[in-house]
């Protein structure tokens, strides 16, 4: 664990750079969106309420309205220079979406997979991707013969954020073994105070998350610095950054990626079984 000396403070002008943010019309996703903004970035949304010239409908567990997202992308934006996989469900009763495949993985992976994969052709050069995951990934498993299933609503979650660790460094080592100059970087915002903690099925858990957060919880724009730093700053991709150990610490933490993060035989299986869910092409390329 590594305390790296760069705050909100420290975020670069932005001016010419175009940016999209899944999720960005509330919570962690619009302080990104407004932070961006601030240093002069454009700053294109998706979300399933879209709203704002700058903002369209987006829903992740359908790949028709991501193929339609990612089309109206292209179609504004002359290149992308930031792309950041923001959204997410977290804690869901359980649901099957049309790939067959539990809700949260399909939101939080699987459309993102999608998008992504969509999006890279427009990426400018020096381009990144930050894939916003959680600090819990290490406690989750995949199993690629069960994505129908989940032991609960929370394992669910966390299996999703493994989804989003192994995604992205498989699609880092992809860009580079291309010459892309494209770079794939994952972050995490710690325990951030939004709405996606107002979706926990039992009310005993909510409580207990609403207890959580008033003792640790950060607002969105202090949550976010992990996030920003790696969509602006951070080269080692091989780290997750996020917010510094302690409330008042407004600095990055960079901390290794372990345990399942490495298992890179799992992660070319995720790309390849996300490929064939998604209609994306199989092959050894990035696309």
């Amino acid at each position: 664990m590594t305390t790296i000396t760069w705050t909100l403070n420290d975020l670069p002008d932005l001016a010419g750079r175009v940016a999209v943010v899944t999720g960005g019309t509330r919570g962690l996703g619009l302080a990104l969106t407004s932070l961006l903004r601030e240093r002069g970035a454009t700053v294109l949304t998706g979300a399933r309420n879209a709203s704002g010239p700058h903002t369209a409908p987006l829903d992740l567990a359908d790949p028709v309205s991501v193929d339609r997202f990612a089309d109206s992308i292209r179609d504004r934006a002359g290149g992308i220079d930031l792309l950041v996989n923001n959204a997410a469900i977290s804690n869901q009763p359980f649901a099957l979406t049309s790939h067959g495949v539990e809700s949260q993985l399909a939101v939080n992976h699987l459309g993102h997979v999608q998008l992504t994969r969509l999006l890279l052709p427009a990426m400018r050069d020096e381009g990144r991707v930050v894939t916003v995951t959680s600090a819990l990934y290490p406690m989750g498993s995949l199993d690629l013969d069960r994505l129908d299933h989940a032991d609960s609503p929370g394992a669910a979650y966390v299996r999703s954020k493994l989804a989003n660790v192994l995604f992205a460094t498989e699609l880092n080592r992809r860009l580079r073994e291309s010459g892309s100059s494209v770079r794939s970087l994952l972050a995490h915002p710690g325990l951030a105070d939004t709405s996606m903690h107002d979706t926990y099925p039992d009310e005993a858990t909510t409580q207990m998350v609403r207890a959580a957060l008033a003792e640790s919880g950060r607002a969105p724009r202090p949550a976010s610095v992990g996030i920003l730093y790696a969509a602006t700053t951070a080269t080692d991709s091989a780290r997750l950054y996020g917010p510094g150990g302690s409330l008042t610490d407004p600095h990055v933490e960079a901390d290794k990626l372990t345990g399942p993060a490495l298992d890179h035989e799992l992660a070319a299986a995720l790309w390849q079984r996300s490929a064939e869910l998604t209609g994306m092409p199989t092959g050894t390329g990035v696309l």
